[in-house]
């Protein structure tokens, strides 16, 4: 019994979250992006507080906010998504002026926004932070009280940061070029050599392989050295694959699939109806900001899986409460508005080198990082009453968060993936006996794309259909092997490509 942990110790991971990893690990995994949030961040803001404008300098600040995003992407493809971003940062700037003063139309505002940001970071593929920055830099921009004569200065402030943020984040282009390819192949040869993990799900191994493919595929086509290494890297990974469990059930079986809207759409409405539904309760009970209710909202809407969706909650009242204390220390010190600037900057680097890992510690730094903000450019003193309404917007947000998650198309995702797995299998079946480059190959590609995003609507369910745990790890089986067959296919690899044909009628093949 000595050996075994205390209660306090079991619940700490499920209260704060895992551990960290090693400080190394941390700053070469995420210290590019850190460092970039905050120059371009506190860059504009000391400018402009320097000047006697510390309210340009907030709305320039949001702007910089382009740079969080992006940087894990290839040159070309990270100029056209910085560029997105940059263009809906800024007009989150002008909507969130415009409604500041009419708090049932700024929910409304950030709802749409909720909606229309989640719609193109799922179509385009931006990756995260996702549809979150442009709600708390909306909501943001509302605080700052601009008048009409003000509002175009705000947007003409935050548009030469964001053209700022969008040059840092493609200045490596000038002494790196292949940067962004070479490290997502190092990572799918790190994920490889270290094997599958001891649960025997290829999940993060394979993960890592499709995007150093991506990151290939989208990088300049004037630099195709990568490509062996990549495909030696693929024949490996894909020689290693653990067989599937003949335990797990076909969930497709005799499931005849049919026409359904994007997967998106769905998302995009939960999100959207969360957010507007946060922040018009939070207006209807005459909260300070209502803004901050809605970006709780939709923070707890963007777990990745349903476990995390639930944890998500958990750890932003963790982090809020942290993150209050630590606001209301700041508060009471009464910093210069330089020191304030400075403890920005360093805020929203912890925050970036955080926030994969841990989420608690990266919330409770977001708090104070968006109060003085806000209040460093509306240029009013914050008081301790504030304090206690911005915890209770959170808790409001996180409420309504949870309800949209429960109530709004809870099972989209859960209830096609049977049908989904049964397309893919049949299409699998019929591209092993086929011969290569056949339109087999192509219907086999289109319905694995399909399937992916299915299964990752239903990871994010909170409350997922009866069978989905099991769906989900055919999902898995059935992925790899596709891809493995069409990958040795297009690399005109005969042998393994028999090799992986066998494997799929072997392992897919259930009467």
């Amino acid at each position: 019994m000595s050996g075994s942990p205390s209660p306090l110790r079991r619940a700490a991971p499920h209260v704060l979250g895992p551990p960290l990893p090693a400080p190394r690990a941390l700053w070469a995994a995420h210290g590019r992006r850190a460092l970039s949030a905050g120059f371009c961040v506190t860059a504009p803001l000391a400018l402009f507080v320097l000047l006697d404008r510390a309210d340009l300098g907030a709305a320039a600040a949001l702007g910089g906010f382009t740079a969080v995003y992006g940087h894990a992407l290839p040159y070309r493809r990270r100029a056209a998504v910085s560029a997105g971003v940059a263009l809906v940062l800024v007009a989150a700037v002008a909507l969130g002026g415009l409604t500041g003063p009419h708090p049932f139309l700024l929910a409304a505002v950030l709802g749409l926004l909720a909606a229309g940001a989640t719609a193109a970071t799922a179509v385009w593929h931006v990756g995260p932070p996702g549809p979150l920055m442009a709600v708390l830099v909306g909501g943001s921009a509302s605080a700052l009280g601009a008048s009409p004569a003000q509002l175009g200065q705000h947007v003409a402030a935050a548009a030469g940061a964001a053209t700022l943020a969008w040059l840092v984040v493609m200045a490596p282009w000038l002494v790196d070029p292949a940067g962004p390819e070479r490290r997502a192949v190092a990572a799918a040869e790190a994920a490889v050599a270290a094997g599958t993990p001891r649960d025997g799900r290829p999940d993060p191994v394979a993960r890592a392989v499709r995007v150093a493919h991506a990151a290939v595929a989208g990088g300049s086509r004037r630099r195709p050295s990568l490509r062996p290494r990549l495909e030696e890297v693929e024949t490996r990974f894909m020689q290693a694959l653990p067989a599937t469990d003949p335990a797990v059930p076909d969930p497709g079986h005799g499931v005849l699939p049919r026409r359904h809207p994007p997967l998106w759409l769905p998302t995009a409405a939960r999100l959207g109806v969360g957010a507007w539904s946060a922040g018009t309760l939070a207006a209807a009970l005459d909260l300070h900001s209502p803004y901050w209710a809605a970006t709780a909202a939709v923070a707890v809407l963007l777990g990745t899986d349903a476990r995390h969706t639930r944890a998500r909650a958990l750890h932003r009242v963790t982090g809020t409460l942290l993150g209050t204390i630590l606001t209301a220390a700041l508060f009471w010190l009464d910093l210069p508005a330089g020191p304030t600037v400075a403890l920005i900057g360093l805020m929203l680097v912890c925050v970036e080198l955080l926030v994969v890992n841990q989420y608690v510690l990266a919330v409770s730094l977001i708090t104070p990082v968006s109060l003085s903000l806000v209040h460093l450019g509306a240029g009013s003193p914050p008081g301790a009453d504030l304090i206690a309404i911005r915890l209770g917007e959170t808790l409001v947000g996180i409420a309504v968060g949870l309800a949209a998650g429960l109530l709004l198309f809870p099972r989209t995702g859960s209830r096609r993936l049977p049908a989904a797995i049964g397309t893919t299998e049949r299409l699998a079946l019929a591209a092993a006996a086929a011969a290569p480059g056949t339109p087999a190959d192509r219907a086999l590609r289109d319905s694995l794309v399909a399937q992916h995003e299915v299964a990752t609507a239903a990871r994010a369910e909170l409350f997922a259909a009866p069978g989905a745990d099991a769906a989900l790890r055919r999902s898995r089986q059935v992925a790899d092997l596709g891809w493995a067959l069409l990958g040795a296919r297009a690399r005109g690899e005969d042998a393994l490509a028999a090799w992986v044909a066998a494997r799929v009628r072997r392992d897919l093949g259930r009467g």
